[in-house]
């Protein structure tokens, strides 16, 4: 039991540093080249953010807090992602979409810090993935955020050494 609690306690952090490395990252690239090079696939920098902001905001902070205040909820799946594409604002301040994601992360840490052990084993059943736990929920919000942070970075780190 102490293991867990001390992973989830590191989860929690790892959650709360995200948004600064994000935005350390993010601000690595020269502004010049932010919504004109590409850093993952066909995304520009500036569109992977306002991504990873409208996952967290819009997806996945909602499905927690319906785990965690709903019994057993059956979850909206996603068939795709272009609810964010025909959301996408391209002349949108690159700071306002760091600080929704911020808020967002937020959100979700507030409601994740006070947790019991319980409430880390609340479910909701997710269409494609089946019954998910509040801390699978966890660690899939900080796994997409790294995963494209890694990405972010990876960019930054070829276009320095090219």
């Amino acid at each position: 039991m102490k293991q867990l609690l001390e992973y989830r306690a590191d989860l929690l952090a790892r959650l709360a540093r995200q948004p600064g490395e994000l935005a350390e990252a993010a601000n690595a690239v020269p502004e010049a080249e932010r919504t004109v090079r590409r850093v993952s696939g066909d995304y520009t920098l500036h569109r992977l953010l306002a991504h990873v902001r409208d996952l967290e905001a819009l997806a996945f902070l909602p499905r927690l807090r319906r785990i965690l205040t709903e019994d057993s909820p059956r979850l909206e799946a996603f068939p795709s992602h272009h609810w964010s594409l025909e959301s996408y604002q391209p002349d949108e301040p690159m700071t306002g979409i760091l600080a929704d994601f911020a808020r967002a992360r937020e959100a979700a840490l507030a409601l994740l810090r006070p947790l019991p052990s319980e409430g880390w084993g609340r479910t909701g059943f997710h269409p494609p993935s089946g019954p998910r736990t509040a801390q699978w929920w966890a660690e899939r919000i900080y796994t997409h955020a790294r995963e494209h942070l890694d990405e972010i970075r990876h960019a930054v780190n070829t276009s320095s050494t090219d």
